[in-house]
């Protein structure tokens, strides 16, 4: 079979299929089970008509949850993810899914332990193709996570779908991206002589899916890009825009 046999199989068999977008990068979800369907559409915002860029095929195994021995969805199973080469493609495994994933493609085959939900599991994944086009996965607050862009004027800032709890997001990007040039303190804006110490605070809150040394060489880079454009502008929060609408700084 081809590279693209199982995504196209499990499409083929699926009753549910919805594409969400984070950040710019459209993800088509298919399974033949609605779990799926659950997560993509709680943030219904998020959802969209474009002709997808990646297809991540689902399929439910419960032999995962055999070995995760713990209850489907208990927090203490291990989410952070492993990726390495396979030939062409990466492996990204957890306690609980093994996906095989070609970012050129635009492809992921997925198998999940049965009663797990995919947020976990797309945030993931939208880290490995958003780090593709230069853009980091922040988590700001203890609510949800961000998706920052450097740019030669500024940074890009997105809202994503990715919530630790059931919180509501806010209705624009901008508070959240007003936090990425705060220093750790809260209590100064980034200034050029803690360009480091901003650096520093950064870091740890990025959703680091690939630790693989060339992935993080880069995402050490776009990092440094992001303080350094907050060395030059201080923000502070702007009129409401549209949930997912960019800040351009």
């Amino acid at each position: 079979m081809g590279d693209g046999a199982p995504a196209r199989m499990a499409a083929g068999l699926s009753r549910y299929a919805d594409t969400v977008d984070v950040a710019g990068v459209a993800f088509r979800l298919v399974c033949r089970y609605p779990k799926p369907r659950f997560w993509a559409r709680s943030r219904p915002e998020f959802l969209t008509t474009r002709r997808p860029d990646v297809t991540v095929a689902i399929t439910y195994d419960d032999g995962f949850r055999r070995r995760a021995r713990r209850p489907a969805g208990e927090e203490t199973v291990a989410d952070a993810p492993r990726v390495r080469r396979h030939g062409r493609r990466l492996l990204v495994t957890t306690g609980y899914y093994r996906a095989t994933v070609d970012v050129r493609r635009g492809r992921a085959a997925v198998r999940i332990a049965g009663g797990f939900g995919v947020g976990n599991l797309m945030r993931t994944l939208s880290a490995l193709w958003l780090l593709e086009r230069d853009t980091l996965l922040l988590r700001v607050g203890p609510a949800g996570y961000i998706a920052v862009t450097p740019r030669p004027a500024g940074t890009t800032t997105h809202l994503t779908p990715f919530v630790d709890d059931d919180g509501a997001l806010p209705v624009s990007a901008s508070a959240r991206a007003e936090a990425l040039v705060i220093s750790p303190d809260g209590a100064e804006p980034v200034s050029p002589a803690g360009g480091a110490r901003a650096l520093a605070a950064l870091l740890p809150a990025v959703w680091q899916a690939d630790r693989r040394r060339a992935a993080v060489a880069r995402t050490v880079d776009l990092a440094s890009q992001i303080v350094g454009a907050a060395e030059c502008t201080t923000r502070r929060a702007g009129p409401s825009r549209p949930a997912g609408a960019p800040v351009v700084g």
